[in-house]
């Protein structure tokens, strides 16, 4: 039996990417925008508000969703955070049991999928399970080959952004070889390169032998099916813009989107991307 998948579209390419898969696999779809988008041809489209999870959570039982997958960047301002957290305090079996979560952190907002799984029995799937091909490999993914003492920071920094990770603040840093430069806040990746670039600019960093180096990491204990880190494109123009000369993301818990384009972005500018493997702990 074809799965009736209901995706949770944000912005972004990567939600096209997630139908064209969906179909091939031969799902019955509808999309739940949750920003701003025209609708995807052949596929059935609903305006969603993210700050109206019953609305929500009405259209994924009209359409006896049995299958849900989020795709896309979502902006979640602290008031729309608060009516969700309300939504799963009111709506969870345990909730007698412990009192109500009051964090309004990524952490917390996790714990939603579980409250939207018990009242529409539907199963969530991460992005990774549909286009299993987007999972950054281990190993050198794109631009030069990276020196012994490169690939040795590039770990270092990557264990860091995933300890950072549990700030429950963001899933991206950057240091220069073995020194912490920045962490990833509420402005989101992009931001973070741009403000690196600044601090490029004004010698304060990375003006030195070593390069600067983007990581990026799932948090520690974060569910696959929830905002996996990503790099695209736009991603390695920016880092080329900022003056970052090294990517590296977590093999296999890390999303490569439209490779041929970052490949291409790596050559151009001269940056190498690499995937290394981390324990789970």
């Amino acid at each position: 039996m074809a799965r009736r998948l209901s995706i949770l579209a944000g912005s972004g390419d990567l939600v096209g990417q997630v139908v064209e898969a969906a179909k091939r696999a031969g799902d019955r779809i509808q999309v739940l925008a949750l920003a701003t988008r025209s609708p995807i041809e052949g596929t059935k489209h609903v305006t969603a508000d993210i700050g109206n999870p019953l609305g929500i959570l009405f259209s994924l039982r009209m359409f006896r969703t049995t299958h849900i997958v989020m795709a896309g960047g979502v902006v979640l301002p602290d008031t729309a955070r608060e009516g969700l957290l309300r939504f799963a305090n009111r709506n969870t079996s345990e909730k007698a049991a412990a009192p109500p979560e009051r964090t309004v952190g990524d952490g917390a907002l996790s714990g939603i999928g579980k409250t939207i799984k018990t009242l529409t029995g539907a199963e969530l799937i991460g992005v990774q399970d549909l286009c299993p091909d987007l999972l950054a490999p281990a190993g050198h993914i794109a631009g030069p080959q990276l020196s012994a003492q490169s690939s040795e920071d590039c770990r270092w920094a990557l264990s860091r952004a995933r300890e950072a990770g549990r700030l429950d603040l963001g899933q991206a840093l950057v240091t220069c070889g073995r020194r912490m430069i920045a962490v990833e806040d509420i402005g989101g990746t992009d931001d973070l390169i741009r403000r690196c670039g600044s601090l490029k600019r004004d010698g304060r960093a990375g003006d030195g032998r070593d390069a600067l180096i983007l990581a990026k990491a799932p948090k520690p204990d974060q569910p696959l099916y929830i905002d996996l880190p990503a790099i695209g494109p736009d991603t390695i123009r920016n880092c080329a813009d900022a003056g970052i000369g090294l990517v590296v993301v977590q093999a296999g818990r890390s999303l490569v989107i439209e490779r041929s384009s970052v490949e291409a972005e790596a050559v151009r500018a001269g940056i190498s991307i690499v995937g290394i493997e981390l324990s789970d702990d």
